[in-house]
């Protein structure tokens, strides 16, 4: 994992099985929660050393805005 790069802001990853991790993420700058962890509405980070032959699954653990497009149907950009 990596987020070393301007915008990046993944904080931690956690991994909880051979190819599941949890991940946290650094709050969102300038947000009035702030002084309580922040709002993180959104995530950029990479991957890598990973085998084509597996499924991964990465659970956004403090992605918690209570309401967002996510629930609307929205589906993460990858590339």
């Amino acid at each position: 994992f990596d987020s070393r790069f301007e915008g990046g802001n993944l904080a931690r990853a956690v991994q909880v099985h051979e190819f599941e991790y949890d991940l946290f993420l650094m709050p969102d700058v300038n947000t009035r929660a702030a002084a309580t962890g922040g709002n993180t509405q959104w995530y950029y980070f990479a991957v890598g050393n990973t085998r084509s032959d597996a499924e991964y699954t990465f659970n956004l653990v403090n992605l918690v805005k209570p309401d967002s497009l996510y629930s609307a149907g929205m589906r993460p950009a990858l590339y």
